[in-house]
């Protein structure tokens, strides 16, 4: 309002009446309640602050004035953006302007509301006027927000490189094991019809019987490399077979009585054929 009244180059006897007229809505309805209560001689001889301090009374009660004086001390800046921190200290000055002069409080408000990054530094300068606080201020944390921005991209890069690392080990060590299974196993396939890894066709006959021990084609039970851990099916004791079993071999004695029988069984055979007469 006060910029208007400069621009306008209106006389001081009628600054009052110039600015009453640009009233509109409630400020409106508030000045033409006046006029007919007080008459417009008397509001019209107003001095300016004396004018001003009318309209604050009546627009601005205490309560309205307390809390724009405690969202003026208690503001801060967020984030780093000194900008808008300005911008809204400038904002905010107007409504309490009391609260900024002399010049020297008006630079200690507004370096209490910096980021601590950035308060002390300004502070140590001791600037003289406000807008070398200001100018101070907006270097610093464009600064500070541009290490912040580089670190933050050193740090990508070396995340980048420690998975990049760990995954070229990993990978290392993936093949390192595979070779050294392959290397194990010869890189020969398994056979689907005896099981055993080999090259070529294969010789085992496939209708041929597996080994009672081991299940698998190729041998008989007596040739079996697990003959040791066998059980025996004539006496239940391992590291044989019944055809093995020594508890089936027969005694000499009874060995020499089997002998005698199967030659009397001859002899007899011969007696009788000698006595048949021919035709």
């Amino acid at each position: 309002m006060e910029t208007v009244v400069d621009i306008s180059g209106c006389v001081e006897q009628d600054i009052v009446k110039f600015v009453s007229q640009s009233f509109k809505g409630e400020a409106l309805v508030w000045w033409k309640a006046l006029i007919q209560a007080t008459g417009k001689v008397p509001l019209y001889n107003l001095s300016w602050d004396k004018f001003v301090d009318l309209m604050r009374e009546t627009f601005c009660p205490q309560h309205e004035i307390e809390k724009a004086e405690a969202d003026f001390l208690t503001l801060v800046m967020k984030n780093l953006d000194c900008p808008a921190c300005v911008t809204s200290f400038n904002a905010m000055s107007r409504m309490v302007p009391y609260l900024i002069t002399p010049e020297p409080k008006r630079i200690a408000c507004f370096i209490g509301g910096l980021d601590p990054e950035v308060k002390g530094h300004v502070k140590a300068s001791r600037p003289a006027t406000y807008l070398s606080a200001v100018d101070l201020s907006l270097s610093l944390t464009l600064d500070i927000i541009r290490n912040k921005s580089v670190r933050t991209t050193d740090d990508g890069k070396r995340k980048r490189e420690n998975d990049n690392s760990r995954r070229s080990d990993k990978k290392k060590k993936g093949n390192s094991e595979f070779k050294k299974s392959s290397n194990q196993s010869g890189d020969r396939p398994v056979c689907k019809n005896c099981k055993k890894r080999h090259h070529g066709k294969c010789t085992i006959d496939p209708r041929e019987r597996p080994c009672g021990i081991c299940k698998t084609k190729g041998h008989k039970a007596l040739e079996c490399k697990d003959l040791k851990n066998a059980t025996c099916y004539g006496c239940n004791e391992k590291g044989h077979i019944k055809p093995n079993c020594p508890k089936n071999t027969k005694k000499p004695g009874e060995a020499k009585k089997t002998n005698a029988r199967v030659f009397q069984m001859n002899a007899k055979e011969e007696v009788q054929n000698d006595n048949i007469s021919p035709l």
